[in-house]
This record gives C-alpha cells, sequence and structure tokens, in this order.
C-alpha cells in the first residue's frame, strides 16, 4: 500500500473515532417516565430554605414545570448534564425576566436534590436568587446512566 492510502485510511478512522466521542451519538438512554409531581414539595422546601434567610417564598409556575419537564427528558436522554440553549428555552416556554435553572442527576428524592443544590455556590445561588418568585421543577427517569435527572427552574 501506498504512504498516502495509509494516511488517508489512517484519517478516515480518526474523523470515525471523534464522531463516536460526540455527546449526541452518546450516552443515549431511554427515558421511562418524567414527572412534575413534585414541584410543589420542591416549592414547599426551597420556599422555607429562602424565608430562613430574609427572602419570598416561591410558588409553582406550570409553564415552568413544562421548562423543566422538557429540559429532565433532554439531560436523561443525553445521560449528561447540560444547560443546552437556556435561554432560547426559556423564550419557547414564554418565561421572562430573570430566571435560573439547576441539574443534578441521581438523586432519589426532590429532598435529596433540593440538599445538593444547597451544598453547591451556584446552585446555592439560584435558590437564593433574590427575584425568584416562582419554579418549575421536573425528574425523568431512565433505564441507564444516573437513572434519575433533575431540573429545576426558577423565575420572576
Amino acid at each position: 500500500m501506498s504512504m498516502r492510502i495509509i494516511a488517508f485510511c489512517a484519517l478516515v478512522a480518526l474523523a470515525l473515532a471523534g464522531c463516536a466521542t460526540q455527546p449526541s451519538l452518546m450516552g443515549k438512554h431511554t427515558v421511562l417516565s418524567s414527572s412534575t409531581s413534585d414541584a410543589a414539595a420542591a416549592a414547599a422546601i426551597i420556599s422555607a430554605y429562602r424565608v430562613s434567610r430574609g427572602l419570598s417564598p416561591v410558588t409553582v409556575d406550570s409553564n415552568l414545570s413544562k421548562a423543566a419537564e422538557h429540559q429532565a427528558r433532554s439531560v436523561a436522554a443525553a445521560g449528561a448534564l447540560s444547560h443546552g440553549d437556556f435561554s432560547g428555552r426559556m423564550k419557547q416556554f414564554g418565561v421572562m425576566g430573570a430566571a435560573a435553572e439547576n441539574l443534578t442527576a441521581g438523586s432519589s428524592s426532590v429532598d435529596a436534590a433540593v440538599v445538593r443544590w444547597k451544598n453547591s455556590p451556584p446552585h446555592n445561588d439560584n435558590l437564593l436568587m433574590p427575584e425568584a418568585k416562582r419554579i418549575g421543577l421536573a425528574r425523568a427517569d431512565t433505564n441507564g446512566g444516573y437513572g434519575r435527572y433533575w431540573a429545576l427552574v426558577l423565575g420572576q
């Protein structure tokens, strides 16, 4: 074989190997279910935490829960946490003004997810965002990866 053919084959092999590391081609899981049923419990937990810090409580907003469910399903299917185009998604769901998002995976309950966010400085900042008045929360369960993925959206 000539050196050109060998070099060409090596380049093709490297290009194909690079495709395999793309997040869109790896970590695909089947989303078994998703739910926003824990949103009220999350609002109660987060409200108590916020009030103890001199901030206003939060209420559940169905639009924010829809945005959270969309993202929980997306990260669960990908098997990786990513905010993606957060501002575009907020526009898609009609969320205006200040907004923030917390994601986590592996927590079996809403209580455990909130504890993780409290223990992470950037996520804790979102929980204590002064502008936050409403929240949406969702979880998605998969057949692999971390099993359970959570998304919390906070907004004005």
